[in-house]
Order: structure tokens, then sequence, then C-alpha cells
């Protein structure tokens, strides 16, 4: 069944409805279905009109990781905005985006795709871990943070690739457990 196909002139607008359509793909299916074809289907838009905002794949792949990124950044901000604890504060709320839940949130599935993309090309893994960084040092994350956090947080994002990598649980090893040690610990002075 075909979409209609839109118009607007509202270019923005065409422009985020190629990215949901994108995302979409990507939370459902994997990077490899995603083709520019399917992703304008999806849109309601012309193959031309997609080729005009993103004239490739990887642009398109690389306008969704800079939008998901600046969403998780908006997450992190809010996080940290309703944290009345302000010891650790930063720490907390980029642990808390390393803790999918529930882990098949769509977010977490489209970060998951745009990470497979990204290990396997060397020259977007540059920039993509570029952006990546600067992302995360915009909340202030570094600057607040104690050694102790810090730690968390590197904990954190190893938690996040072992579960999006779907690697074996350990036994007896409780994750939920390790969430809350790490909230008390970056809750501590030191």
């Amino acid at each position: 069944m075909k979409t209609q196909k839109t118009r607007t002139n509202d270019p923005e607008a065409v422009k985020n409805g190629l990215l949901d359509a994108a995302a979409e793909i990507l939370a459902t299916d994997s990077v490899q279905k995603l083709t520019l074809s399917l992703v304008a289907q999806k849109a309601g838009v012309s193959k031309g009109g997609l080729l005009h905002h993103f004239p490739n794949k990887e642009q398109l792949l690389d306008g969704l990781f800079r939008r998901e990124l600046d969403l998780m950044r908006q997450e992190m901000l809010t996080a940290m905005q309703n944290d009345p604890v302000e010891t650790g504060r930063a720490a907390r709320a980029y642990i808390g985006l390393c803790n999918p839940n529930p882990p098949a949130d769509k977010s977490y599935l489209i970060l998951r795709q745009l990470l497979s993309v990204m290990l396997s090309d060397y020259q977007l893994s540059q920039e993509w871990t570029r952006i990546y960084w600067d992302t995360i040092k915009s909340t202030g994350l570094f600057k607040d943070s104690s050694p102790l956090s810090l730690m968390c947080c590197l904990a954190a994002d190893g938690m996040f690739l072992w579960e999006m990598l779907g690697i074996e649980k350990i036994d007896g090893f409780n994750t939920d457990d390790f969430y809350k040690l790490a909230d008390k610990i970056t809750r501590s002075t030191e």
C-alpha cells in the first residue's frame, strides 16, 4: 500500500517527517533494510524530495544521529533540572539515560542501530564520537562530576553497550542493584 505523497512549503516539517520515517524503520527493522526509497514512501515524500534534504543514506543517518543526540541532551538537562540534589546531578542524569526503561524504548532501539553503523565505519565513528562528546560536555557533566561519579558514568556506558550487544547476563548480577549503587555513589561528596 502506497502512502500518499504530501506537498508542503515547510522544509523543516518535511525533513522531520523523513527523520521520523527513518527512525521508525530503524526501531522495527535493521539498518540494512533502511533504504531511501522506503524512507520516502513511509514519509509520503517523493524520492527527489528526500534527496533534496538528504542526498544519500549516510547523510540521512547523520541527521537522525544528530537529532537523537539533541533529544538525549534535552532529556539529560530536564533530568538535571528536576533533580533536587545538586551533588552528582549531571552524572545521575547521564546514568539514567543509559538505563533504558523499558529496554524496548524507541530511542534505545534507534541508538542501537546507529551504534552498529558507527562501529562499522571508521570515518563515521570518528565524526559521531566527536559530536557525542561535544553534546555530553555541553550538559556540564565533566565540569561538575567527581572522579567517582565519572567512573559510574563509564560503568553505565559499559552496561548500555553490554545490553545493546545482547551479551549474556552474568549469574548473580542484578542491573537494578548496579543502578542503585551508582545513584548512591553519585550522591556522595567524594
